[in-house]
């Protein structure tokens, strides 16, 4: 289904993407945007099983992401923003406080590049930041949510060094897809000076729909219909488990979750400038105050843009 259903959603990602009328610099602000990078998934974690959201988060996996974004204003309160990023994802079960995860002692990282258009509605604007009637300070807070389009790529390795690609492994028999699709939501703020300078925070948490961005989702594979380097890097238990412990890491055994999806979090800051033309506000009010005198000269009163 997804299979069919993909090339459909790409092409609605990409219309929204392109659609926004960029003849129109007045409402447009252009940067970029570099922060942290978490995952939730079967990988890491903390002592009690797995836990939605937050709950998971091992600061130790933390990661990068940087990107780009054009960001369309259509009103005060609403905008919406079209962005490129390329991220990376990873997790350790070394670094877990649940002991099975730790005893299975896998590893993965996953390289995401993703292409997303989300709405931002700006739930607090403040237009005069200080207050001193000059309007070229403005903060504004907003929550947002979209659709994004990704391609991923994970990799697993037995010492932490050499990493191998995995999906070509089918380490549990799945030939799982490299392109998925995201919900992102979250909530942010931007801090615009100088009239044409803007200063940002976003927290981003995307949900999708694949178990696979660490390869883990359901039960071990057969050794056996793998190669060498497959089965090596789909079972690393052994040596790990302790001799009084009765837990099986065997094919047909457990080896993940697949009731959940797995999801990603973005933390960044960003830079973008904030593109200004002579626009409706100004062309009303030049012929509405010019001086209509003969003789005098024409007095034309500039209405301060609104950003």
């Amino acid at each position: 289904m997804m299979k069919s259903v993909f090339p459909h959603i790409t092409a609605l990602l990409l219309l929204c993407f392109f659609s926004t009328p960029f003849y129109s610099q007045y409402n447009w602000d252009i940067g970029i945007k570099a922060g942290a990078s978490n995952y939730l998934g079967e990988i890491g974690g903390k002592e009690k099983a797995r836990r939605n959201f937050i709950l998971d988060l091992k600061p130790k996996s933390t990661s990068y992401v940087f990107g780009g974004f054009a960001r369309y204003k259509f009103d005060d309160r609403w905008s919406i923003n079209n962005s490129i990023t390329y991220g990376q994802i990873r997790g350790d079960d070394a670094l877990s406080t649940n002991e099975p995860r730790v005893w299975r002692n896998l590893r993965f990282k996953n390289n995401i590049i993703e292409l997303s258009s989300r709405a931002e509605f700006n739930f607090f604007v403040e237009p005069d930041l200080g207050g001193r009637g000059r309007y070229d300070k403005e903060f504004k807070s907003y929550i947002h949510a979209g659709l994004s389009c990704f391609y991923h790529n994970p990799k697993g390795s037995a010492d932490g060094n050499s990493w191998h690609s995995l999906r070509p492994l089918q380490t549990e028999g799945v030939n799982y897809k490299r392109f998925g699709i995201g919900l992102p939501v979250g909530i942010g703020g931007v801090f615009t000076f100088n009239r044409n300078h803007r200063i940002g925070f976003d927290l981003s948490w995307t949900t999708t729909f694949t178990d696979y961005l660490d390869d883990i989702s359901t039960v071990y594979n057969d050794p056996t219909n793998m190669s060498d380097l497959g089965a090596s890097l789909a079972n690393q238990s052994s040596g790990i488990v302790p001799e009084n412990e009765s837990l099986n890491f065997v094919a047909g055994e457990k080896r993940g979750d697949p009731t959940h999806d797995d999801s990603y979090i973005y933390t960044t800051i960003s830079y973008s400038y904030f593109l200004q033309s002579r626009n409706k506000y100004y062309k009303k009010s030049r012929s509405k105050f010019r001086g209509n005198r003969r003789g005098s000269r024409s007095r034309i009163r500039r209405v301060r843009a609104k950003f």
